[in-house]
C-alpha cells in the first residue's frame, strides 16, 4: 500500500540524531542515474558514502549501498530487525517503504557514512525520505519531470513539479535539470523560494559534441566527459550530478575534477539501457534491458533502440519481451516501442518482495494491445526471454527486455 505522509517515518527516524549529511534527489526520470554518478564520484574521492534508491532490482537489500556496493543480506536484516522492533513497540504502523527508508538510514549510521545519496521514493514533499531536515541536507536535486503516478502527484507537469520540489530545504542550494520546460522550472523555483532555499542552480551541459559532453561549474571549471552511462538524456542527468558536487565541493576538498571524470566513466546503473550477456540461456546471445516504466522513459528507449539496436539487426527487427505493472498505460507503451515488423513476447512477473502493492498486467492485456507484428504469450519471465533470444538468433534480430523495472 502507498500511503504518503511524514507522521509515521518521523516516529522511526530522529533527524537530529543522524550523524551523516545527505544529497537528496527527486524527479520523475533520471534520479537513479544521478544517484549513481554522485555515489561513484564521492566514493572515488575517498568519502565514506551510502546510497539509497528504489525500487530494488533483484533483492530487497540491493537498493542500499555502502561505498558503491550493495549491502549484504545479513547486514540488511540486522538493521531491519531493529527498525521493525521500534515500529512494533510504539505501534507505529509504518508502510513498507517507510520501514525500508528507516532501515537504510540505520545502515548508514552503523556504517559511519559521511554522505548519503538519497533518492525520493515517490513525489517529494510527503515522501518518507523527506523526513530529512535542512540540518541533514547538503543540496537538493530535481531531475526531469514527467507524467507518472498522477493519482498521487497531480495531472500536469506543473502540479507534479510542485510536489517534487517539496524537498527544497531552507538555506540549501537546489539543482534543477534545465532541460525541463520553462513552466516546470518556474514552479520549482517558486516552491524553493517559498521554502527559503539557497541558490537555484540550473544544470545543463554547455557543449554536446560527438563523443564528448562538457559541463562547467564554479568549483571544477569545464570538465570534459568522453564516457558516461548510455542514453541521449544522460548529459542532462550528469550535469545535475556535477552541479550538486560543485555545490558541496567547498566543504569536501577531496572532490577534484579529474577524479570525477574518471569515476563517471566507471559508473554503472543496472537495468537501465543495460547490455546484458545471456549466454547461459542461449550461447553468444545478448539483450538490452531497460525499465522504461513511463511515457518519457519509453520515448528515450525507442530513440536508443532506433539509433543503436536496429542498425545492427537484420531488417531492423526487434523481439520485445514486455511486462508491466497494473495501472500503466500498456497500449501507449506498445505504440511507442513496437515498430512495424517487430515481434512481442508478452510475459508476467511474480510477487515483488517488499512491495506487495505491485501487481503485473496479465499477458493477455499486453498481447491484445499489439497492433503491428507478431505476438506470443509466455507466462514465465525466464522462458519468455529464452524464447525471444532463440527466435531472434534464428532471424538475425535483436532482443529488448523492457517495461516496469
Amino acid at each position: 500500500m502507498i500511503d504518503l505522509g511524514l507522521k509515521r517515518i518521523a516516529q522511526l527516524v530522529t533527524p537530529s540524531s543522524l550523524p551523516w549529511k545527505a544529497i537528496h534527489v527527486a524527479g520523475t526520470n533520471g534520479k537513479g542515474s544521478v544517484c549513481a554518478y554522485l555515489s561513484s564520484a564521492l566514493h572515488a574521492a575517498g568519502i565514506r558514502v551510502g546510497r539509497f534508491t528504489s525500487p530494488h532490482l533483484i533483492d530487497r537489500w540491493d537498493c542500499i549501498s555502502i561505498h558503491n556496493t550493495p549491502v549484504s543480506r545479513a547486514h540488511f536484516l540486522e538493521a531491519e530487525k531493529a527498525v521493525l522492533a521500534l515500529n512494533s513497540a510504539h505501534n507505529i504502523g509504518a508502510s513498507e517503504f517507510e520501514l525500508l527508508t528507516a532501515t537504510a538510514f540505520e545502515i548508514f549510521i552503523r556504517s559511519q557514512v559521511e554522505i548519503a545519496v538519497v533518492e525520493v521514493g515517490m513525489g517529494g514533499a510527503e515522501d518518507a525520505t523527506n523526513v530529512l531536515t535542512p540540518e541533514n541536507v547538503l543540496v537538493s536535486v530535481v531531475t526531469k519531470i514527467g507524467l507518472d503516478h498522477q493519482g498521487f502527484l497531480g495531472n500536469t507537469l506543473e502540479e507534479i513539479a510542485g510536489v517534487k520540489a517539496g524537498i527544497a530545504k531552507e538555506g540549501r542550494p537546489v539543482v534543477v535539470d534545465a532541460s525541463n520546460p520553462v513552466e516546470v522550472v518556474e514552479v520549482i523555483s517558486r516552491v524553493a523560494h517559498a521554502a527559503g532555499a539557497g541558490q537555484l542552480l540550473l544544470a545543463q551541459p554547455e557543449n554536446l559534441r560527438e563523443g564528448c559532453t562538457e559541463i562547467t561549474t564554479p568549483s571544477f571549471g569545464t570538465l570534459k566527459f568522453s564516457k558516461h552511462l548510455p542514453g541521449g538524456y544522460q548529459p542532462a542527468n550528469l550535469s545535475c550530478a556535477i552541479n550538486a558536487l560543485s555545490a558541496i565541493a567547498p566543504q569536501f576538498p577531496a572532490l577534484k575534477g579529474e577524479g570525477i571524470v574518471e569515476a563517471v566513466a566507471k559508473t554503472r546503473w543496472p537495468g537501465r539501457l543495460e547490455h546484458l550477456d545471456v549466454s547461459p540461456i542461449v550461447p553468444g546471445a545478448e539483450v538490452l534491458v531497460d525499465g522504461a516504466h513511463n511515457p518519457q522513459a519509453q520515448l528515450e528507449l525507442r530513440k536508443y533502440v532506433d539509433q543503436h539496436i536496429r542498425p545492427n539487426a537484420k531488417d531492423g527487427k526487434v523481439w520485445w519481451v514486455l511486462a508491466a505493472t497494473k495501472g500503466k498505460d500498456v497500449g501507449a507503451m506498445i505504440e511507442e516501442l513496437v515498430g512495424e515488423g517487430d515481434a512481442v513476447v508478452a510475459t508476467h512477473f511474480g510477487a515483488v518482495d517488499g512491495m506487495p502493492w505491485i501487481q503485473a498486467v496479465q499477458t493477455g492485456e499486453i498481447a491484445g494491445s499489439v497492433r503491428n507484428g507478431k505476438v506470443e504469450e509466455v507466462e514465465d519471465c525466464a522462458d519468455a526471454v529464452k524464447k525471444a533470444v532463440t527466435k531472434a538468433q534464428q532471424e538475425g534480430a535483436a532482443v529488448v527486455v523492457a517495461g516496469s523495472l
